[in-house]
């Protein structure tokens, strides 16, 4: 009787561990690899956010504004730093509508069109002398003034790393930007004029990182610093924003962006500096196909 019984025990310990062994191969079996796992010619996961091929931008800045300058009637006569919102009135901040269109080719590539335009004019009594260029403004004179700024920019950029969650890419552009100055006291008929055109290069990096299906997180940085012939200058614009997805087709943002403009001159022609800052809030939606 005890004989039948450890044989007995025996074999229901033996088919108890051979359940549990069956059990663990089933769960071996039945498991899937994970992403990390998968052969370079298998099917990728897709991305937390439907990936688009064309987007449109429209965005609104409130835009905080400080601008010094001096226009030097020579070499060696220079002119009187002024900041142009404290001594000529105009507009230190400004709501401004902006636009971009993005074009997104293959899985890495990216090409986008940027402009904005600033219009600001004036009319203020001086309060010191100013010495602008080849005229003199005295304390006392209405002086009506204007001062433009528009910029358009076409950008190239490449993802160096590219995940489910994360996209990083280098970016290379080129940045047309037209200043126009001018101040008139009429009275007097004293009018000085100020134009310029210029293309500047612009290096940068950008990326987006996706919390989930419908938050992301999004920044952007270009910049340039030259020196060449007589003339010393720096251009940054940049800026950080927080995205929500409303669906696969439109996306509403929340940010700050930050541009600023440097240029030293001690060219014959023009010298001079201009040291404008532009920089506020940002609410954009962007649709995309």
């Amino acid at each position: 009787m005890i004989h039948e019984r450890k044989v007995a025990s025996t074999l229901a310990l033996s088919l108890l561990v051979g359940l549990l062994l069956g059990a663990s191969a089933a769960h071996a079996a039945d498991k899937k690899p994970t992403n990390d796992k998968l052969p370079d010619w298998a099917p990728q996961p897709k991305p937390h956010v439907i990936e688009d091929r064309f987007r449109v931008e429209v965005m609104a800045l409130n835009a905080y504004l400080d601008t010094d300058l001096r226009i030097d009637p020579t070499l060696a006569t220079q002119g009187t730093l002024l900041n142009a919102e404290e001594d000529l009135g105009l507009d230190d901040t400004k709501l401004l509508p902006l636009a971009e269109i993005t074009l997104l080719p293959g899985d890495r590539h990216l090409i986008r069109l940027s402009g904005f335009g600033l219009r600001r004019s004036a009319q203020k009594i001086i309060d010191r002398t100013i010495v602008f260029d080849e005229q003199t403004y005295r304390a006392g004179e209405p002086v009506d003034s204007t001062l433009n700024l528009t910029m358009v920019g076409l950008t190239y950029g490449y993802s160096v790393v590219k995940t489910r969650r994360l996209d990083l890419a280098l970016t290379f552009g080129i940045q047309v930007v037209e200043v126009e100055a001018n101040a008139v006291v009429r009275r007097r008929v004293v009018r000085e004029s100020e134009n310029g055109v210029t293309p500047l290069p612009l290096a940068g990096i950008e990326g987006r990182f996706d919390f989930n299906d419908r938050w992301s997180f999004e920044a952007r940085a270009q910049y340039l610093s030259v020196e060449f012939d007589e003339i010393d200058g720096s251009v940054l614009d940049a800026r950080a924003a927080l995205t929500w997805r409303m669906n696969p087709h439109f996306v509403f943002g929340l940010g700050y962006r930050n541009f600023n403009v440097q240029v030293d001159s001690r060219d014959t022609d023009t010298p001079g500096l201009v040291d404008l800052t532009m920089a506020g809030p940002l609410l954009f939606m962007r649709a995309s196909l």
